[in-house]
């Protein structure tokens, strides 16, 4: 079986078979960014030649960041439209499934191994009755992704992938009005995934240059991340500030979802800020919410770190 992890910057694949104790085993591990490439079907044809060069796949599970159709799938921070019926043709599959890759990170938090994660919050569970314990996991990528994971039994798993990194983003002290108002002059509409994203970096760093009366100055997220780590004031309080509100945002997915057992947050531009999601500034924006900060004190908190994570909740979706 192929899988694969689609998203707005890269593509990666791999081939899937599951080990002796049920868990998914991925080989031939392949990512790329995806403008390497006019469309989906040249990526995957390109990885075939690399990992199955005489033989194409009976079954492929596909993780795309972009809303689910039942035959296609328009990237949301992607010009691909990635259509079933193609990729059959083409390839020749008996089996195809698509599926969000937010739900396919979701679903991979229970197969994975403690060394997978950053632990930002230890949390206490004990005092937690549940029949179907559920987990907050957000996204910050390309865009910011949300989901929910249900226990429904022993290795029985729901996965409710959502559209919360678009919920308007509600500023509370005089800085987080001040970038809000001037990003509100350009966007119109702000929402977190404006601010907790690869893009949203970039928003506020040009939002804060405006606001300390400095030269504008273009940088792409990973450049921003790059002069925060040499020193930055402006780039370090960007980080600071979109750390602190992806805390915000993933503590306000706690409070909805009542989300007691747990919380994870992921996706690259996550990784990146993992520095600043560890400070105490960004721990009380996850916790410091009214009345229920003592109960928020005691969810769990961590950050996934493994790169695999949508394809092997691909795989484990099968």
């Amino acid at each position: 079986m192929i899988v694969g992890d689609i998203g707005g910057t890269n593509v990666r694949f791999a081939i899937a078979s599951t080990d002796n104790n049920g868990l998914p085993n991925l080989k031939h591990i392949w990512s790329s960014p995806s403008k390497h490439f006019v469309g989906f079907g040249d990526a995957l044809e390109h990885f075939l030649t690399l990992a199955s060069p005489n033989q194409n796949p009976i079954e492929g599970i596909f993780a795309l960041a972009g809303p689910i159709d039942k035959n296609l799938v328009k990237l949301t921070n992607n010009s691909w439209t990635v259509r079933k019926d193609d990729l059959i043709s083409r390839f020749g599959f008996e089996r195809l499934v698509f599926m969000n890759d937010f739900a396919a990170t979701a679903r991979s938090i229970p197969e994975l191994p403690p060394k997978a994660f950053k632990v930002l919050q230890t949390g206490d569970v004990s005092g937690i009755l549940s029949a179907r314990p559920t987990t907050a996991i957000a996204g910050a990528g390309t865009g910011l992704g949300q989901a929910l994971l249900i226990a429904n039994g022993p290795n029985k798993w729901t996965v409710l992938p959502t559209e919360g990194g678009h919920q308007p983003y509600a500023p509370l002290d005089k800085l987080e009005m001040e970038i809000h108002k001037t990003l509100k002059s350009i966007l119109k509409y702000v929402s977190f995934e404006d601010i907790c994203s690869g893009k949203g970096l970039e928003n506020v760093y040009q939002a804060l240059l405006k606001i300390n009366g400095l030269e504008d100055k273009k940088l792409d997220a990973k450049s921003i991340t790059e002069e925060a780590s040499h020193g930055s004031l402006v780039a370090i309080q960007t980080c600071k500030f979109t750390a602190n509100t992806l805390m915000n945002f993933i503590g306000n997915a706690v409070l909805s979802s009542g989300s007691w057992q747990g919380a994870v947050l992921a996706g690259g531009v996550s990784q990146h800020l993992k520095t600043y999601l560890g400070t105490e500034s960004a721990l009380e924006k996850f916790k410091n919410k009214g009345k229920m900060t003592q109960r928020m004190e005691n969810v769990p908190l961590r950050l996934l770190i493994d790169p695999t994570a949508p394809l092997i909740g691909a795989a484990s979706s099968n």
